[in-house]
């Protein structure tokens, strides 16, 4: 990459550090893919926490942390923040989640997914308030808007007009360390962090109600029922405030001692953590049978780790898996129970999902998500 004269790129990262899934990996993964591939142009992360700078764990010469005052973010980003721009003397600003209230400098912006604008409902009433109102800010003023799909894309200019030369389509990727580990390493993480030592079907992500888990736990009750089967259903993932209804759906279903929740497990990017490599590798299928997506980093984190893969036929889910998954009608309680008992049924099936999925992965690359990101940053530019 040759741009003349070296640039001053700033980087607002709102989600790092905050254990915030699909968002935050994307940051920590974009910014370090960004060292590793540009050592001539500045770099300014904008941060409202320590966390961020610990998050991201980046020390390289032309990467410089600036940490953002006071610590309401909210009041930092429309204070503090523009006026740190002028004095780094910033050419581009890259919003990496939303954008800030106000913006001394032009910016690009990544749209991660459009749940909060399609569905509020999902949503807490004061979070998609100001996560729509900024968004909805971004897609006016951004310069491009990069969506992590083309169901994204094709969202924002359908539904708010957004004109197709103002956007484009970065995918995400997957993590090198997503990847199959040897099965002494496997089992002996999973016995001593999580003390399994049983089949089991993943979920990976937060719970709450775009992700669907009411009808997971439900459809997990009839193939259980249909497969007298003892293999259990691990949810791996924080609870939010839309988690409403899980206990007593799991209750309602005599699956207390069948649904394992194991909160939060760290990503690779936390200090090397191989738990959810070791959670993927072990499962007997992944299922991510979500109402509504923006990309699902975790369908292709499993594929990566060799697990067969079932997922919802709606949203940008299709088109991230590419065939590679057992797509499902997320609605229906029986569609999401027929597929698991078809992997967990036709050995055939389940390898050719694996295979595919293996192969489906390799496609996606946070070197390549960077690479892209970096092309938008000379258009923005050059606007």
């Amino acid at each position: 990459m040759d741009w003349g004269a070296s640039l001053k790129i700033g980087i607002l990262p709102l989600a790092a550090g905050r254990k915030a899934g699909g968002p935050e990996t994307y940051e920590v993964e974009l910014v370090r893919s960004l060292a590793a591939l540009d050592k001539r142009n500045e770099y300014f992360v904008y941060c409202t926490s320590p966390a961020v700078a610990q998050s991201i764990g980046v020390e390289q010469e032309n990467f410089i942390y600036r940490r953002l005052w006071p610590a309401n973010r909210w009041i930092a980003l429309s204070t503090m923040l523009p006026v740190q721009l002028l004095r780094d003397g910033v050419d581009l600003l890259h919003c990496t989640y939303a954008p800030p209230p106000i913006s001394s400098v032009p910016y690009v912006f990544t749209l991660h997914c459009t749940s909060n604008l399609a569905h509020p409902e999902f949503y807490g009433k004061s979070k998609a308030f100001r996560l729509n109102t900024l968004q909805r800010m971004g897609l006016k003023r951004a310069r491009y808007v990069m969506c992590v799909s083309q169901f994204i894309r094709n969202y924002i200019t359908g539904e708010y007009h957004i004109p197709d030369d103002r956007t484009g389509v970065v995918y995400n990727g997957v993590g090198r360390d997503f990847k199959r580990l040897p099965d002494s390493e496997t089992v002996q993480i999973l016995r001593e962090r999580f003390h399994i030592d049983y089949p089991f079907i993943l979920y990976v992500g937060k719970l709450q109600a775009r992700k669907n888990i009411i009808r997971l736990i439900q459809a997990y009750a009839q193939y259980r029922r249909a497969r007298k089967t003892d293999v259990r259903l691990v949810l791996a993932g924080a609870r939010t405030e839309t988690s409403e209804g899980i206990d007593e759906a799991i209750a309602e279903n005599g699956l207390e001692k069948s649904v394992v929740q194991l909160g939060y497990v760290a990503p690779p990017t936390d200090k090397g953590s191989r738990e959810l490599p070791a959670l993927y590798g072990a499962c007997r299928m992944f299922v991510l049978p979500s109402l509504y997506e923006g990309f699902g980093i975790p369908l292709l984190e499993a594929m990566a780790c060799g697990a067969p893969v079932v997922t919802s036929d709606t949203t940008c889910l299709p088109e991230v898996a590419g065939g590679a998954a057992l797509t499902v009608n997320p609605l229906s309680v029986e569609s999401i129970a027929e597929a698991m008992f078809v992997v967990d049924n036709d050995p055939e099936a389940r390898e050719r999902l694996i295979e595919r999925g293996l192969r489906r992965a390799a496609e996606f690359s946070w070197d390549r998500c960077a690479r892209e990101t970096l092309g938008f940053y000379e258009r923005g530019l050059a606007k």
